[in-house]
């Protein structure tokens, strides 16, 4: 994900991501749940582990894969290794206080 366009605000240059927003602003929910969705490769919008640890990744986790194995402990209700459309906004909660900033 790299910048994209730019806009003049107060004579000052801010980057904008491809996500639409201010770089190094913090993700909104909204924009959290793009990720993830942009990112599962399961049925239904499952994610499994392995499309958590690409989205964190993408969010600029320096540990993507601890951060997919504490995510799927902290909401993976039903413990069947995905986070389903049931727990996918306490993902995004979770990930929201992670303090993912976009770039």
């Amino acid at each position: 994900m790299g910048i994209v366009k730019a806009k003049n605000i107060d004579n000052d240059l801010h980057y904008m991501s491809s996500t639409g927003a201010e770089k190094g602003k913090p993700y909104t929910e909204a924009q959290l749940k793009g990720e993830f969705m942009r990112h599962s490769t399961g049925e239904g919008g499952r994610l499994s582990r392995q499309d958590l640890k690409i989205t964190f990744s993408s969010l600029g986790s320096s540990a993507p894969g601890w951060g997919a194995r504490q995510a799927l402990r902290h909401v993976d209700k039903d413990k069947d290794g995905f986070v389903d459309e049931e727990e996918l906004e306490k993902l995004v909660g979770y990930a929201a206080k992670r303090g993912y900033t976009t770039k």
